[in-house]
């Protein structure tokens, strides 16, 4: 995890596997600039790009990155067959491994387990 281009590598084969689809690519520049220190403290990498993309995606200028991963329908759709609805992943804990990862349905304003993986 020293260099940029390894970084990217590292980041681009973490986005694809199945269940990360839930995040966005978090730019390199950012993370050097905002967590350098963190990046040479953890070796676990998902629970640092965890971490770094939590902290990315509450900044007003990078809720872009979510909105357009909702509108392609990355996310789940709604389990309840009378809805369907296109639905947003929301963590109900911001403590590493509390809780699992919720899926928001905007049409029936109620959160619901995932449910692929």
């Amino acid at each position: 995890m020293s260099s940029p281009q390894n970084n990217s590598s590292w980041i681009s084969w973490f986005l694809g596997i199945k269940g990360n689809e839930y995040l966005c690519r978090v730019p390199i520049d950012y993370i050097q600039e905002t967590f350098n220190q963190t990046l040479q403290v953890f070796g676990d990498e998902e629970k640092w790009y965890g971490m770094i993309h939590a902290g990315y995606i509450m900044l007003e200028r990078d809720v872009d990155n979510m909105h357009q991963k909702y509108e392609r329908g990355d996310f789940e759709v709604c389990p309840k067959l009378s809805c369907r609805q296109k639905a947003l992943p929301v963590g109900p804990s911001d403590v590493w491994v509390k809780s699992n990862v919720k899926i928001f349905c905007p049409r029936c304003n109620d959160t619901q387990p995932h449910q692929r993986h």
